[in-house]
């Protein structure tokens, strides 16, 4: 079996070396642009299974080159790096990127966010070759209606194994044997925290929802503002409570029983179902009594 190199940027990439260690088929670990503390965990798991590993903070060919020679290996996959990094190289090698979505620029988490947040119906696990710029494979994954971005995560990486077996087994023949079509991965817009903030004034339902699942875990939850503070929203969902007309951002209901209960617009309302705040994490109800929060309030 033709032994591979990885090259990875973060700490996700933890699973794909236990699998290649799994199947015998990882030569060393490349480890670039990430943070210090990143990069000694990953040299430390690399060195659990007694391989060799290499740090450089910037990815060129002479890093490409050097690991190539001395752990003789002959293939080269790169674990979601930003594909710019692979597009930029001046390397004769083919390295074989498995990521996470369509976008060139994305973190996981924030791919992960992009597609729950856009309500997409699937997201996939890509495999694209950096020198052809061709889609060699994909594989997708449901986007379900109570997935989070964890949830999400979690149904992606248990494609990992097939995803990587599938790769080492087809490494010397895939070019030739499988369809391929062409890979331009766009830039996705930087996320920032403005992005996570929800208006109860002009959002709707399925967007406040849609939200709050995309911002959970990894981002802590939809924003909501409070007056002068600040809470996150980890889960809410879409209530068929009748809002008799009143005004966008009012508390309709506030029971033990029927939760904190929120008018919008278009006569829609919507259900906290858990926040979080300085105080701790609630459900709706708990949140609303330590806020001090009353039915009939309108929260702006």
């Amino acid at each position: 079996m033709k032994k591979i190199i990885l090259i990875t940027c973060s700490t996700s990439a933890i699973p794909a070396i236990e699998c290649l260690v799994q199947m015998q088929a990882l030569a060393g670990v490349l480890i670039t642009h990430c943070a210090e503390s990143q990069a000694q965990q990953l040299a430390a798991v690399a060195q659990h299974f007694s391989l060799p590993s290499a740090f450089q903070a910037t990815l060129d060919a002479d890093f490409i080159n050097s690991a190539e020679h001395a752990w003789q290996a002959e293939n080269f996959v790169s674990f979601h790096l930003p594909f710019a990094l692979l597009q930029d190289l001046k390397v004769e090698q083919d390295i074989i990127q498995v990521q996470f979505g369509e976008h060139s620029n994305a973190t996981i988490e924030h791919a992960l966010f992009d597609a729950i947040k856009k309500q997409a119906d699937s997201c996939a696990l890509i495999v694209a070759s950096s020198k052809h710029m061709q889609r060699l494979s994909e594989y997708q994954v449901a986007v379900e209606e109570n997935d989070t971005a964890g949830t999400l995560h979690k149904k992606l990486m248990a494609q990992l194994p097939n995803v990587l077996s599938q790769l080492v087994m087809q490494f010397d023949s895939q070019h030739k044997t499988e369809q391929t079509s062409q890979f331009a991965p766009k830039a996705l817009a930087q996320l920032d925290e403005s992005h996570l903030f929800i208006d109860l004034q002009t959002d709707n339902a399925a967007q406040i929802v849609s939200l709050a699942r995309a911002a959970n875990p990894y981002f802590g939850g939809a924003r909501l503002r409070i007056g002068q503070v600040v809470c996150q929203l980890l889960q809410a969902s879409v209530s068929t409570q009748p809002t008799f007309g009143v005004k966008a951002g009012t508390i309709l209901t506030l029971s033990k029983t029927d939760g904190l209960v929120i008018a919008l617009n278009n006569q829609q309302a919507l259900k906290l179902d858990i926040v979080s705040c300085n105080e701790g994490i609630f459900d709706g109800y708990r949140f609303a009594m330590q806020a001090k929060l009353q039915a009939g309030m309108i929260l702006n």
